[in-house]
């Protein structure tokens, strides 16, 4: 998994995590804030990024700030899952320069 989906994921599961707390359906969700239902599974999906006027107007209905839809707290796992495809696709010489890049940044 790479940066991007797990910033579209988070971003959906904050998303169907304010819904639910609010007590709507998707359905009622987009019907207030005027886009189609599909269109909203898709971003609690994590399948697609909303566009700023789509995640203002959920932010509006759902009684949250854009600060809560801020990724930088999650960059750790960003990080994190980045890394793993970097090792997963290394070739055994590439990691063995990984290790020691590793290695040496740890000792400092």
């Amino acid at each position: 998994m790479n940066s991007d989906e797990i910033i579209r994921k988070n971003i959906g599961l904050k998303i169907k995590a304010a819904r639910v707390n609010k007590g709507y359906t998707q359905y009622m969700l987009a019907e207030k804030v005027e886009m189609d239902e599909k269109q909203l599974s898709r971003l609690e999906a994590g399948k697609h990024f909303p566009t700023l006027k789509t995640l203002i107007a959920i932010s509006k209905e759902l009684d949250m700030n854009l600060g809560d839809f801020d990724n930088n707290r999650d960059l750790k796992d960003v990080a994190y899952y980045t890394l793993v495809d970097i090792l997963r696709t290394a070739t055994p010489k590439e990691l063995k320069k990984y290790l020691t890049i590793i290695k040496t940044i740890k000792e400092t």
